[in-house]
């Protein structure tokens, strides 16, 4: 991605994906454990990509996206910056029938400037839009870069209004609205920040937005952070050249006990030794776009998952061996006879009612006897059951209900019972963002809290009911570190 220029100025480098290079030599604080499996995206690039020119920085707009370029906007007439290169301007580009998309158009003559326009955001309802604008300078100044606001009224884009915070002596830009509304993250190096690009998050207050808030020292680094996206899960992602590479990696934080933890880095194949950025996902994050230069331009990718869809999950329910066996009729001479119980597996029990806890699954051959108490001898079958004693049917998850954080936790699906059911593939999803497969499976939750872990199963094709997915969920509790 080329430096951002007005009126023949560089903006200032920070704002350069491709600038200056970070020798760490303090401990990184960025966590590079891999809460997204690699194994279950695939990712391929958008055909509405160019080969020449740089898109960048998608969002969900209208079965589609929106994103920045600098593409030659027609083969007659280009505005160019003072060198010779093409201003950046806000495109849209749509999905048609069968997956094909539409070539990239302007979102708006409204929303194209005789500067650098991009990336943007919108609002829940798709009707006011945020957007990255260069500032013009006077002469003698820096030309800054500011947030801008747009409304969609009577299908046209109002006039651009600044955010209240642009200035004059600092940028603030690439904007992300929250999907309620009341919250928009944004990126600045503006004074007292942690060094920098810095991300800060201002609140709805009344009608109006309250001032910004710095993320703190967890999130911002004395690096650049930026483009950051947040997901309507509460997720933040954003990207940052604080790390060994110095180049930019995508990674992600979340509010837990009203901190931000420690940012998680995405593994391959979102990041690489490439520049990768501009990271937006669905709802359930089965799919989604970002950015990277690993093809020499800046080009959108998408993503999907390869990750089976399990949905209406019960909850586990616990195999239970224990039963209480008991007769009602109890027409027998007690001064010289009793009753016991023989429960089939070497356990026998006086008394009408039996309270009983067998090892295992399987038949038993429960029976009620009348004792001779002088003799001990059998002298009656008051009743007999062949009683069948079977797990409950669904995948079965065997683990600790709370551990600490920091340790590893074993799960296990061997109990799983389901008949007529020929499994092929266990897939598990541990709750915090993180995938697995096979029958068994480790994990280590970095942070307390509490987490769902779903095990879903696939069946064989079966020429009758053809594949089968069945799925239950656990609730486990990470607490603090000893």
């Amino acid at each position: 991605m080329t430096l951002f220029t007005v009126q023949g100025r560089l903006t200032p480098d920070i704002f350069n994906k491709m600038g200056k290079r970070i020798t760490l030599t303090a401990a990184i604080l960025l966590c590079t454990c891999a809460a997204i499996s690699q194994e279950f995206y695939s990712i391929e690039r958008l055909p509405v990509s160019s080969d020449r020119f740089d898109d960048f920085s998608p969002v969900f707009y209208k079965n589609g996206i929106v994103f920045t370029s600098n593409r030659t906007r027609n083969f007659m007439i280009s505005r160019l910056t003072m060198e010779g290169e093409n201003f950046f301007n806000i495109y849209h580009a749509g999905k048609e029938e069968e997956e094909k998309w539409s070539s990239p158009k302007l979102l708006s003559r409204n929303l194209s400037s005789n500067y650098h326009d991009g990336p943007v955001s919108f609002s829940p309802d798709g009707n006011t839009i945020y957007f990255t604008r260069n500032i013009p300078a006077n002469d003698g100044e820096q030309a800054r870069l500011g947030i801008f606001i747009s409304r969609y009224i009577n299908g046209s884009w109002s006039e651009a209004k600044p955010f209240p915070y642009n200035s004059a002596d600092y940028n603030v830009g690439h904007p992300s609205i929250s999907d309620d509304g009341s919250e928009l993250y944004f990126v600045s190096d503006m004074p007292r920040g942690q060094g920098g690009l810095d991300i800060y998050v201002c609140s709805v207050d009344g009608d109006a937005w309250g001032p910004p808030v710095n993320l703190g020292e967890t999130v911002n680094s004395p690096g650049n952070e930026k483009f950051p996206f947040i997901h309507p899960a509460g997720r933040l992602y954003f990207s940052t050249d604080h790390n060994e590479k110095g180049n930019l990696d995508i990674y992600y934080t979340e509010r837990r006990n009203n901190r931000w933890i420690n940012p998680i880095a995405l593994p391959g194949p979102f990041n690489s030794e490439y520049d990768d950025f501009g990271y937006v996902a669905s709802d359930n994050f089965d799919e989604g776009y970002f950015s990277s230069n690993r093809d020499e331009v800046d080009n959108i990718y998408s993503f999907f998952s390869t990750f089976p869809v399990f949905s209406n999950c019960d909850s586990l329910q616990l195999n239970d061996y224990c039963f209480v066996f008991y007769e009602e009729r109890g027409d027998v001479d007690t001064a010289s006879f009793y009753f016991e119980w023989d429960m089939g597996d070497g356990t026998k029990i006086d008394g009408l009612e039996a309270e009983h806890c067998f090892d295992t699954t399987g038949t038993y051959l429960v029976r009620l006897n009348v004792i001779d108490k002088l003799t001990g001898e059998v002298m009656a079958n008051k009743a007999s059951y062949n009683f069948l004693l079977e797990n409950i049917e669904q995948p079965y998850i065997t683990s600790v209900d709370t551990a600490f954080a920091g340790e590893t936790v074993r799960f296990d699906s061997k109990y799983t019972f389901l008949k007529n059911f020929q499994i092929d593939e266990y897939y598990w999803d541990m709750g915090d963002g993180t995938k697995a497969s096979g029958e068994v499976t480790e994990h280590i939750y970095e942070y307390p809290g509490i987490y769902d872990v779903t095990l879903g199963v696939k069946s064989v094709p079966d020429p009758t009911f053809g594949t089968r997915k069945e799925c239950v969920y656990k609730t486990i509790v990470i607490i603090e570190e000893k």
